[in-house]
């Protein structure tokens, strides 16, 4: 994919509000009421995240993998006399829209809520815990384990992500005798930044030897000027930032006249920001990137069943043919569709051979999420992960991929790395 194909921002702003409109009709598209016709049963999935605010250029793609994926399974009837319906609602970035959310997908009806910040995810937390409704979210913090109960995250926590990354940077990448690595964080003041920067603190604090933290002050939420983080960071070795405002953290530090900081991520966000970054700063910036996801790439097609899955939706609902140029989002669409999204069509399905389409309800999706583990056909190649009784993070494995500039490309190197839950 190359820098010239990618699309200029304004486009970007432009795609997310008229696909607001998108998104309501292949809603009501999917089916309404509590059946369709020809006796089919319309079962509605809910999914809330910003799709306009100041996250909504990174999220944008994850909501077109999950129209399409209820598309797709609608299509090719996946499922049997059942039809897919969403009910989508907008946060735009504002926490005070959350529960109001929440309460409108639950008059719905939806058996299950989709959601991508972990902000949302806590927010929805007591409430989904309440009305027994289960949420399934991109990303959480350990509490969700304490007690485990009705919100799922198919991603890790922030903070083993770290432990997991830097032990191995530490073991693969970093040369020993420069002595430790100096690794600075640049994001914004939110939960999820936060969770980012004790991780990082932590591991640092726990190996001096290996890794020195660079503190700096996280920056109003929305902003798009890290001018004088750039300024405190220009020194590391290493950086890291969270989507979206990582390509803005690059831009102001290759300001500084600096170039050798390679970028770490611990959640994928190098993927959500990919085609933005390389627009706004160019391969080389990135050239020697590391990051963690949990899935495998488009490369890896022939032998992933649900990799060749999302790339038939991108050539089918997005680039009008082979020609992936046409999407420049495609990397995080395609990781989006090969994590949360799968996860919780695949419950579904198992829910409904499991007591049949007319008996789901919120509790029969949590009977089967509890037990759920990733280990069939459409899993083949990724290590089973899952739940459990008392486990409600999925995240047990991770992906490393990176970024090869003289190539143009991002991709997994061929190694799944067990989470490490300590130092």
């Amino acid at each position: 994919m190359k820098g010239k194909r990618m699309k200029n921002f304004a486009k970007r702003v432009t795609i997310v509000l008229l696909g607001l409109v998108l998104v309501a009709t292949l809603g009501v598209g999917f089916g309404c009421g509590g059946g369709g016709g020809g006796g089919e049963v319309t079962i509605k999935i809910g999914l809330m995240t910003d799709l306009t605010g100041a996250a909504s250029p990174s999220l944008r793609p994850i909501v077109d993998a999950f129209v399409d994926t209820a598309r797709y399974y609608n299509d090719e009837k996946l499922i049997p006399g059942v039809k897919i319906k969403l009910s989508t609602w907008d946060t735009h970035f504002d926490t005070a829209r959350v529960i109001p959310g929440y309460d409108w997908l639950k008059s719905q009806g939806v058996k299950v809520i989709s959601l991508v910040l972990a902000t949302d995810a806590a927010i929805v937390r007591p409430f989904a815990e309440r009305d027994k409704i289960s949420a399934i979210c991109s990303g959480a913090t350990p509490d969700i384990e304490n007690p485990p109960g009705w919100l799922f995250s198919t991603a890790g926590f922030s903070e083993r992500g770290w432990n997991t990354m830097l032990k191995w940077v530490w073991d693969n990448e970093w040369d020993h005798g420069k002595g430790p690595a100096k690794i600075g964080y640049g994001g914004w003041n939110t939960q999820i930044d936060h969770e980012h920067v004790e991780g990082i603190k932590n591991y640092a604090a726990a190996h001096p030897d290996q890794f020195t933290y660079v503190p700096c002050a996280l920056s109003p939420a929305g902003t798009a000027d890290f001018t004088s983080v750039a300024a405190t960071l220009k020194d590391c070795d290493y950086l890291s930032g969270s989507a979206p405002h990582e390509a803005y953290l690059v831009r102001d530090y290759l300001a500084t006249g600096q170039t050798k900081a390679k970028l770490l991520d611990a959640n994928g966000s190098l993927c959500a920001n990919l085609a933005f970054m390389v627009k706004m700063n160019g391969w080389q910036c990135m050239d020697g990137a590391i990051s963690m996801m949990l899935c495998l790439g488009l490369d890896e097609r022939d032998i992933s069943p649900l990799t060749q899955r999302m790339y038939d939706m991108l050539l089918k609902y997005r680039t009008g043919g082979g020609d992936l140029s046409k999407y420049a989002d495609y990397l995080i669409y395609e990781a989006a569709g090969a994590s949360t999204t799968a996860v919780v069509f695949d419950i579904l399905d198992r829910c409904i051979k499991e007591v049949g389409a007319e008996n789901v309800s919120s509790q029969a999706y949590y009977n089967e999420a509890i037990k759920y583990q990733a280990d069939d056909e459409l899993w083949k190649n990724y290590p089973v992960m899952g739940f459990s009784q008392t486990s409600r993070v999925m995240g047990q494995f991770y992906a490393i991929w990176k970024v090869n500039a003289a190539e143009q490309s991002y991709r997994w190197i061929g190694e799944w790395v067990p989470s490490r839950e300590e130092p």
